[in-house]
């Protein structure tokens, strides 16, 4: 970036120093001579903005391939860890109906043996060596209950056969579609590490700015990866007391500030409301949330009650300025962030908080509209915070998850 920076610069000094002796050209040569080294200058400096957008372009291109390679992972681990239960519950069952099954065999071998160990004797011969009428009646109920036994056992076990058989199958296919779906995913792992490769490759090409704008990204999306990971374990492990996303209040409390939405959200900024969000769901590859641009120091709230399981500061190298320009700290990806679990089992998330701000701590309760930190630029935030611009991409990034999906906020608010 440097490198292209200082050609860009002497080419502008060259075109200016160009046309500014054409005011002495006395000549209709040196005239025409000068215009075409301008013409020239001008086409270089297009080439040297050209190489710079080409390589940055294909690194973002190359972003959106891993981004798509990485969800498909995703979704296949999804499935396959769906499959590997489906075939855990099937092999248990089908462990259970061959258990039903052996012991109905046993009951029915041993039923054959007493029957073959009473020689010839018949239903017939029982209902003719009665010795009354009652004794008739009741021999014949005896037959009657014991016929019918036989029969249910019988089917009973065709039934039992057949369900057998059924999971055996189920299983099968299962385990092809498990060993279908792991080809998948090591050929979308094989890309995705392709294209990571030309990545890393295109990244070497630039320098300075440029590079170091890159490497942030790959370490937000490193940060994301694991914060999404730890949220989606909290998710999975807690019970919520109510259903996920319903709607109603979840208790505000005199900590509340403004009317909640039928869902029982409010907007994280107070006085705000969802017409001010300046960069809405997925507005950009990678981006599972929504912004509240602006708005620097303004409070940030607990946009419904919860308890707090994430807040924490990640440190980096991108730098954040006082209003005198003076640095007061470094930050990455989501810089000071918060995370709240709620009772219904929603998660929302607050980044990019004002350095120093953060008010609530792992495990504290806090209520609907309770202040939790002040809005910042810290962490990846575009444009960069910088001596003269310390308030330079100040905004709030807010996400809701559901069931540990990211859901889009506008909906809830």
């Amino acid at each position: 970036m440097k490198e292209m920076l200082k050609r860009t610069f002497i080419l502008l000094i060259t075109i200016t120093i160009i046309i500014t002796n054409t005011a002495f050209a006395v000549s209709k040569k040196d005239s025409t001579d000068l215009q075409n080294k301008i013409d020239q200058a001008k086409d270089d400096l297009e080439d040297v903005n050209n190489d710079k957008s080409d390589a940055e372009n294909e690194v973002d291109k190359l972003q959106s391939e891993i981004d798509e390679y990485q969800g498909s992972i995703d979704t296949l681990n999804d499935k396959l860890d769906d499959l590997n239960n489906s075939i855990k519950e099937n092999e248990e069952k089908l462990k259970e109906k061959q258990k039903e099954y052996n012991e109905n065999s046993d009951l029915l071998d041993e039923r054959l043996v007493t029957i073959y160990e009473a020689g010839t004797v018949s239903y017939l011969d029982v209902l003719l060596s009665s010795d009354s009428l009652v004794d008739f009646i009741s021999n014949y109920y005896l037959i009657t209950e014991l016929t019918s036994y036989d029969l249910d056992l019988l089917e009973q076990m065709q039934k039992e056969k057949q369900e057998i058989e059924d999971t055996k199958k189920q299983l099968e296919e299962d385990k092809k579609e498990v060993e279908n779906l792991k080809a998948e995913k090591e050929q979308k792992t094989k890309e995705l590490n392709s294209a990571k490769k030309q990545k890393e490759s295109y990244i070497d090409e630039l320098s300075g700015e440029a590079k170091q704008l890159q490497e942030d990204i790959a370490q937000f999306e490193k940060d994301k990866a694991a914060i999404d990971k730890r949220l989606e374990e909290i998710a999975n492990s807690y019970k919520p007391s109510k259903p996920s996303g319903g709607s109603g209040s979840s208790g505000s409390g005199s900590g509340s500030s403004g009317s909640s939405s039928s869902y029982g959200y409010i907007c994280p900024i107070p006085g705000l409301s969802k017409a001010n969000i300046t960069c809405g769901f997925y507005g950009y590859s990678g981006h599972g949330g929504v912004d509240f641009g602006g708005n620097y120091a303004k409070p940030v709230v607990a946009a419904k009650s919860g308890t707090v399981v994430i807040s924490e500061t990640l440190t980096g190298n991108i730098p954040n300025y006082d209003s005198n320009g003076n640095k007061i700290g470094s930050y990455r990806s989501y810089g000071e962030y918060i995370a709240i679990l709620h009772d219904d089992g929603a998660i929302t998330l607050y980044a990019h908080g004002k350095p120093g701000s953060r008010r609530v701590s792992v495990g504290q309760k806090v209520k609907q509209g309770q202040q939790i930190m002040n809005v910042g630029n810290t962490g990846n935030v575009q444009p960069r915070p910088t001596p003269s611009n310390p308030r330079g991409g100040a905004h709030l990034h807010f996400e809701i998850r559901i069931n540990g999906v990211r859901v889009n906020p506008a909906k809830y608010l």
